[in-house]
């Protein structure tokens, strides 16, 4: 056949059919849909296993805290009850009273930035991250400052509600370096330094929490911890700080007649001047003092 007769073929058409219905779970705004829900259910996954963290196993802790330090501070926790913290508490002379005078604060430390009077006592919970235990072998206070008179603004009594039979470490302050000592009346061991004889292991992923009950006789002392452990074949140190950075404090106690104001014990069911009862009785610094020197438990 000559090219003559030859005949350009057609073409054929592509038929366009009918655009398909998408699924509903391949449609782009599913997606974006699904990446926001699951970032937010991420986010509230890690505040609830923060809030339940007590309860995590101890490889799933460690995967946690994996990339950090080989002594974790897991956790710092102020002492409030009389047992174990503060005997008084003081409050900065300009404290708000209308708050304190209509309730007494569950910690007046944490809440109401009072100081602990006489002693002051913290749980610090430390875990270790590294395959090979760490080993704490030293603790103590080092002061940001040298200690000075004792605070004066304004008392909150802390009396007794019990016992306590918690062995804690107790170091004294105000005297020149500071040891960590055994406090147990009832042992062979009460009154010697702890790390002469002890050690601290910290396995990967195990809490060990460490109850440090600070002294204080007649001076306002601030002071950080630095605590000594060994881990990845070399001795290190780790300063722990109270919360905010900022460092723990304890006060001694000051004649009664120096504080600005002095809470009277609800214990003793002193009645206001009206004759009114009341469990948040305030006196001046110097009728408490007056009182004290006269026997008597109540002002009025």
């Amino acid at each position: 056949m000559s090219p003559r007769n030859k005949r350009p073929r057609r073409r054929k058409v592509p038929t366009v059919a009918a655009p398909a219905t998408v699924a509903w779970w391949k449609r782009p705004v599913t997606w974006l849909l699904t990446i926001v829900v699951g970032a937010v259910a991420t986010w509230l996954g890690t505040v609830i296993v923060g809030t339940i963290n007590q309860w995590k196993p101890a490889n799933e802790l460690a995967e946690q805290l994996a990339g950090r330090g080989p002594v974790v501070v897991l956790d710092l926790k102020h002492v409030p009850y009389p047992q174990e913290g503060a005997l008084d508490y003081v409050y900065p002379a300009g404290s708000d009273l209308a708050r304190l005078d209509a309730k007494r604060p569950d910690d007046p430390t944490v809440e109401a930035g009072a100081v602990d009077i006489e002693r002051s006592t913290w749980e610090i919970t430390l875990v270790g991250t590294r395959d090979e235990a760490a080993e704490a072998v030293d603790l103590r206070p080092v002061l940001v400052e040298p200690c000075r008179p004792p605070l004066t603004g304004i008392q909150e009594p802390n009396e007794s509600q019990g016992d306590s039979r918690k062995v804690v470490l107790v170091t004294h302050v105000d005297r020149p370096n500071p040891r960590m000592l055994v406090d147990d009346p009832g042992g062979e061991d009460a009154g010697a330094p702890f790390f002469a004889t002890h050690k601290i292991t910290l396995p990967k992923g195990e809490k060990n929490v460490i109850q440090v009950r600070a002294l204080s006789a007649k001076q306002h002392c601030r002071w950080r911890l630095e605590l000594d452990y060994l881990a990845d074949g070399r001795r290190q140190t780790m300063v722990i700080s109270a919360p905010g950075d900022k460092p723990f404090e304890v006060t001694g106690r000051a004649d009664d007649s120096a504080y600005t104001w002095i809470y009277v014990s609800p214990f003793d069911g002193c009645r206001a001047k009206d004759g009114t009862e009341t469990d948040r009785l305030r006196i001046t610094g110097t009728a408490y003092a007056q009182m004290v020197r006269d026997g008597r438990r109540c002002p009025y």
